[in-house]
């Protein structure tokens, strides 16, 4: 070789020896190295692979993947799934060089088929690089190849050095995300401790002012100096303070529901106006509502054939709520409860009032759970704190959206909307609707006459069966008390007398309700069986039906609801 080649050659690879190492960033530091010795070796494509167990930041563990090229046009495909051809061809040797085929050309993901000169140099065992020249000619030759062995040595070390540093960059980022993300975590843990524990605390305290307000009162009942007035008034007392425990036992019961996610939708077509109005009935009637606070309905106009398809016990849950609470922040002045029509299909419900109003750094949480406006015991309003994340959570359910506006010592108007699907069998359901309204209303309990019926009540508590019997007493009927359901079985089978509807509990001792639902039915398949519980999880209602159960009415049992039931089937 003669002296001035070697002159060249060392100052070639002093030359590419400075351009390694220059950048930790993986990309800028293979850019220099291809950089430099694509412009003196006068080649047009250069690109590194590194297998992917190597980088950190790929989601593959098998195969390679181009961290870099130049002209980056030339690949098709940066990803190398499988690398047998280039395990193969570095077995026996670091590099080598040869005519592009389309099989190499297929295995890289190389634009150009066949054709020029191509070059592979092994980086160790972290992949490997590729040179290309359209010109045969530059074939490498083994002296050539060899000569860049240290080099390229020093390549790879550089590489791993910027994958390391990348690693380590990410692990410090990880790290700092991941404390930043349990220090969150820890403050919304603790400040969830805290209201679970105001919660707490406010529930208890929710719980046992009307039951001792019920207690208290009953035990004033046993005086025998009381006037009418007297008695009647203790009476409203605790018949409100039972409606209240009721109501709360039952927001306690669907924020469970809403936990497990076990808070179902049942809907069906109803009219909207009497369900509206009737619950405006209640509260305008209610003896906790102060005098200085008026009621006011307001319902569209021509809507009183206005059916809609939805849920309506959970309309009603959300009607109940939004009432209660305007009720309860609005000391004097007007509340207005309605829905206007949009787009001549859809009702948007609202509530307004005149009261405190929500303050503008409050507005946001009103919607979380065990969230209250004020948490102290010096509290001036008294609540749970779980009435409106249920009136959000039903309507989501719903498929509809619930907002508000409100102003501090103006009022708050709260607003809802549910998804509908259309009007059906209009004419029928209202008349259907009236006739009924007019057979409870007009003629009352003690009007229906079912003499000669036959009404076994499955019961194992003694008090329960009392007040069940006391209701259907008035209606004449035969009553029969089974105290099990093994008892209630035998007397559908003894058939005497001829059983002609069940009212079945569900927890009873030697058989339960589930399994003497499916034997009497079995026996007699005519006979309506009325489950009639304290369950009510959606779960257990579908297993009541799948038993053969004709219906299901909750505990404590509305006399009117239980008449509504008696008639369907009698």
């Amino acid at each position: 070789m003669q002296t001035n080649d070697i002159i060249k050659d060392i100052s070639f690879l002093y030359e590419l020896s400075l351009s390694i190492g220059q950048s930790l960033d993986l990309k800028e530091n293979c850019r220099r190295f291809l950089d430099t010795l694509m412009s003196i070796k006068n080649i047009e494509f250069g690109g590194v692979w590194i297998r992917n167990s190597y980088i950190s930041f790929t989601e593959q563990e098998h195969g390679l993947k181009a961290v870099y090229s130049h002209p980056i046009i030339k690949l098709e495909n940066c990803s190398i799934c499988n690398s047998n051809f280039i395990d193969r061809c570095f077995a026996s040797q670091n590099s080598f060089s040869c005519i592009l085929t389309q099989k190499i050309s297929n295995e890289i993901g190389f634009k150009v088929k066949e054709g020029g000169a191509i070059t592979f140099f092994q980086l160790r065992e972290i992949g490997f690089l590729v040179l290309y020249s359209s010109s045969e000619k530059r074939i490498w030759s083994q002296i050539d190849q060899t000569k860049l062995k240290n080099v390229l040595d020093k390549f790879s070390v550089s590489i791993q050095a910027c994958i390391s540093h990348t690693t380590s960059v990410q692990d410090l980022i990880t790290i700092t995300e991941t404390k930043k993300e349990l220090e969150k975590a820890k403050k919304e843990a603790e400040e969830s401790e805290k209201l679970k524990s105001a919660f707490l605390s406010n529930i208890s305290h929710e719980i046992r002012t009307p039951i001792n307000a019920m207690v208290g009162f009953s035990n004033l009942l046993s005086d025998n100096n009381l006037n009418k007035n007297q008695r009647d008034g203790f009476i409203n007392h605790i018949s409100d303070n039972g409606k209240k425990l009721l109501k709360l036992i039952n927001n306690l019961i669907d924020v469970s529901k809403m936990e497990t996610n076990q808070l179902a939708i049942q809907k069906e077509n109803f009219v909207l106006n009497p369900i509206i109005t009737d619950l405006y009935k209640v509260f305008e009637t209610s003896h906790s509502l102060n005098k200085n606070l008026e009621l006011r309905l307001i319902l569209p106009k021509n809507s009183e054939e206005f059916s809609i398809n939805s849920d309506k016990n959970k309309i009603v849950q959300i009607l109940e709520n939004l009432i209660d609470n305007a009720i309860k922040f609005t000391t004097k002045g007007i509340i207005e409860i309605g829905y206007f029509i949009e787009d001549e299909t859809n009702p948007i419900f609202y509530i307004k009032d005149t009261g405190v109003g929500i303050s503008s750094e409050n507005q946001h949480v009103i919607f979380d759970l065990f969230r209250q406006g004020e948490s102290s015991s010096t509290r001036k309003f008294e609540g749970s704190g779980i009435g409106l994340t249920l009136c959000k959570k039903m309507v989501q359910l719903l498929e509809g959206e619930i907002w508000f506006d409100s102003k501090i010592k103006i009022g708050s108007n709260f607003y809802f909307k549910v998804h509908n699907l259309g009007q059906s069998n209009l004419k029928l359901l209202r008349e259907s609707s009236d006739k009924f309204e007019c057979r409870i209303e007009g003629s009352g309990v003690k009007s229906i006459d079912y003499t000669n019926r036959n009404i076994l009540i499955a019961e194992d508590v003694k008090s329960n069966f009392n007040y069940l019997n006391a209701i259907i007493e008035l209606t004449d009927a035969n009553v029969i008390w089974a105290r099990n359901g093994r008892d209630a079985i035998e007397i559908c089978q003894a058939n005497d007398p001829q059983i002609d509807l069940v009212l079945m509990d569900m927890r009873m001792p030697e058989i339960g309700g589930l399994d003497a639902i499916k034997q009497i039915k079995a026996i007699n398949n005519r006979i309506p069986v009325i489950v009639q519980t304290a369950f009510t999880f959606n779960n257990e209602k579908e297993e009541c039906f799948k038993a053969g159960a004709n219906e299901f009415i909750t505990k404590p049992i509305d006399p009117h609801k239980l008449m509504e039931v008696l008639q369907k089937f009698l």
